[in-house]
Formats: structure tokens, C-alpha cells, sequence
């Protein structure tokens, strides 16, 4: 039983890498093509993951300020700062009293006490959000609030954050179905032209018994290798792409790219993985297209 199971093992190795002894160059053009899609993709995605993190990054700079109502005590300012603390969708909030923003004013304008008088500035309240689409069903929940005077935003700022950031997601994900679509065409020609070249074979492997199953595996074993490969290749490309453009960007201007290592890692992950899956759909579509293909009625191949 064991000795059976190797020998068909073997058999579907020799079989899968038939076609690379054979056909070097088709094998060649396709692990390329498949591999320059998947260096685009990956191309795609590390740009998506560098603008998706510009943005998250300017996101959590928004601030939004709430104004407490000059008649409220400090009491009610701060049992009301609490209660923002504690709200849903709030990150952090920083209180700031009224004196303090006032001496902060006059050291910046020191007519101003001579000229207003009194502290006329409320106590204040600076909010962060988790999400910056959620400023202005926040603004209009507080300004509804007994102790809140007033609420202040940069509405275009917000709204434009929010925009982009779905336009990035929206486009990131119509650029990797086509380049997914073109990878599934590239393998499906590749193993149909292989299966077209080895059709003699095939119907001697029929004659002596061999199921469509048999047939088809190392043809779906191959179109894997081709993903595999390709992905191989593309991500070797990308990680020394990545790699160059990181330190240049922190020796030229100081910054820094992309560089969380858990999602590199899982996008290296879902290239190779990608690649995999890619190579196994381009190639089942091929051998379904070629088994339920009519057949010769004179040689039956």
C-alpha cells in the first residue's frame, strides 16, 4: 500500500516537471509573466500600505475641540469631560482650564488683558477620535449637551481624510482582482498549450487505464509550481526593492516607509500563497476545458 502511494507520488513528480524539461522557454515566459503580475500586485499593494499608512497617520493627527458653557461650573466641565472620555468611538481627550488657555493667549499677546479684561475663554476639552468619520455625529451629539457651549472641526479636512482613504481602498482592490484575473488567464493558457503538446500521452495514459484524475493532477501540480515560482520571484524582487527605497528614504529625508514587520510578513505570505492558489484555478480551468473537449472520433485524443 505504501510502496503504491510512493510510486504515484513519484509518478506525479516526473509527470509535473515534464513540461519543464521539455519546454524550457514556455516554462520560462510563463513563471515571468506570472511573476511580473505578481511583482505588480505586490508593487501595488506595498504603495497602498505606504498611502493607506500616510493617512492613517494624518487621521490620528485630527483633533476635534469641545468648548464647555461659560456658565458651567469647573465642577460640571469636568464631570462633562468624563462623560467624553467614556463615550464610544472616543481615542483620548485632554482637558485644558480656562486660566491656562488664558495665560497661554496673553504670553503670546500681552495687550490682550488690557484690552479684554477678564478672562472671557471657557474651559476646553481637545478630542481624538478612533475614526475621523465619526466627528460630525459626535459634534452634533455634544452641542446638544447642557455644560457644552460650543464645537469645533475642520470639516473638509475630516471629510477629505475620509474620502481618499475609501478611494485608496476601493482602487487597491479593483487593481488586484484584474491583476489576479490576468495571473488566472496567463496559467490557463500555459497548461493548455502544455496539454495540447502532450495529448499523445494523455490518450496513452488513457488506454492503459488511467483516470481523469490521474491525468489532470500533475497538470494542476505544475500550474502550483508556476504560481509558486513566480511568486518566488516576485517577492525576491519586491523585498530588495523595498529594502533600497527604505534606506533611501531615511538617509535622504529622515522618514520612514512602511515597515511594520508583521504585515510585511503577511504580505509575503499572501504573495506566495496568492501565487499558489492563482497557478491551481489557471490550471483546473485548462484541464476541465481539455477533458470535456470533444475527442477525435479516428485517435480518440
Amino acid at each position: 500500500m505504501i510502496i503504491a502511494m510512493l510510486s504515484r507520488i513519484e509518478f506525479f513528480i516526473i509527470e509535473t516537471f515534464t513540461s519543464f524539461r521539455r519546454h524550457p522557454a514556455m516554462v520560462f515566459a510563463a513563471i515571468t509573466c506570472v511573476a511580473s503580475a505578481l511583482f505588480v500586485a505586490g508593487l501595488v499593494g506595498l504603495g497602498m500600505l505606504t498611502v493607506q499608512k500616510l493617512i492613517e497617520d494624518t487621521k490620528s493627527s485630527v483633533r476635534f475641540n469641545v468648548f464647555f458653557d461659560l456658565k458651567a461650573t469647573r465642577e460640571e466641565s469636568l464631570a462633562a469631560y468624563e462623560r467624553i472620555q467614556a463615550l464610544p468611538g472616543v481615542a483620548s481627550a485632554e482637558f485644558t482650564n480656562r486660566e491656562d488657555s488664558w495665560q497661554r493667549m496673553t504670553q503670546s499677546e500681552p495687550d490682550l488683558s488690557d484690552l479684554i479684561g477678564d478672562n472671557p475663554l471657557p474651559d476646553s476639552a481637545v478630542v481624538q477620535p478612533t475614526d475621523i468619520g465619526d466627528i460630525p455625529k459626535m459634534a452634533k451629539a455634544l452641542e446638544k449637551w447642557s455644560e457644552v457651549g460650543k464645537v469645533t472641526y475642520n470639516a473638509p479636512v475630516s471629510e477629505a481624510l475620509q474620502t481618499f482613504s475609501e478611494k485608496v481602498q476601493r482602487i487597491s482592490t479593483i487593481i488586484g482582482v484584474i491583476l489576479a484575473i490576468l495571473s488566472l488567464v496567463i496559467i490557463h493558457h500555459t497548461i493548455e498549450l502544455t496539454l495540447y503538446a502532450r495529448r499523445r500521452e494523455i490518450f496513452i495514459m488513457s488506454l492503459v487505464g488511467a483516470t481523469p484524475a490521474t491525468v489532470a493532477t500533475p497538470f494542476l501540480l505544475e500550474g502550483m509550481v508556476y504560481g509558486l515560482a513566480g511568486g518566488g520571484v516576485a517577492l525576491g524582487g519586491l523585498l530588495i526593492l523595498h529594502r533600497y527605497f527604505t534606506e533611501f528614504v531615511k538617509t535622504a529625508y529622515a522618514g520612514t516607509l512602511t515597515a511594520d514587520p508583521a504585515m510585511l510578513k503577511m504580505g509575503m505570505c499572501v504573495l506566495l500563497v496568492g501565487g499558489v492558489i492563482l497557478g491551481l484555478f489557471g490550471s483546473l480551468t485548462s484541464v476541465i476545458k481539455y477533458l470535456s473537449r470533444p475527442r477525435s472520433k479516428v485517435t480518440n485524443a
